[in-house]
């Protein structure tokens, strides 16, 4: 998962309209300055979406640790009201219970939210052609389209998916 954060941060910053807010009061569209990324958890409770407040500044390793400890408040029942609130686009992930597609609900008021499904093997067709065993994941987005339309939000995945395909553009790109 701080890899997949780590890409959905770089993809934020090349597509500023997915970290954006409607203000539908003013009419106007807020671009947010901040990366706060939440990360759906499920608890005895229901669903809490932890957030990562400004997840721009953080290493892998420090978003990481951040995850394990915000989950744990969550489901401890002792995350704080700043750890759930503030979120500028959600990370949500139904792998953990197999889950190889679903359309994610977005988080209200942000504009973006991406599903992460379950790792699983498939015959791929490898660069020379040949047939392989492979590894698939599956992630889908919902968009608010009064704000993000088909092409920027396809494109922002492709993004997303080109880092997490090639996690070493991570390290290279030091965000």
């Amino acid at each position: 998962l701080p890899f997949i954060v780590k890409a959905v941060v770089h993809g934020l910053k090349r597509f500023p309209i997915v970290n954006a807010e409607l203000d539908e009061a003013g009419g106007r569209i807020i671009l947010r300055g901040r990366y706060s990324v939440g990360v759906a958890t499920a608890t005895d409770h229901g669903l809490m979406v932890p957030v990562l407040h400004d997840a721009d500044r953080m290493s892998i390793l420090d978003i990481a640790r951040e995850i394990a400890r915000l989950s744990e408040a969550a489901r401890g029942g002792a995350a704080s009201r700043d750890e759930l609130t503030g979120s500028t686009f959600t990370i949500t992930s139904l792998g953990t219970i197999g889950g190889v597609l679903a359309t994610p609900i977005l988080n209200f008021p942000e504009v973006g939210i991406l599903g992460v499904h379950a790792i699983r093997k498939s015959a791929i067709v490898d660069d020379n052609d040949n047939i392989t065993v492979g590894h698939l994941m599956n992630l889908s987005v919902s968009f608010d389209h009064r704000i993000v339309d088909g092409f920027e939000g396809a494109s922002f995945l492709q993004e997303v998916r080109r880092y997490l395909e090639d996690p070493n553009l991570l390290l290279l790109a030091g965000i």
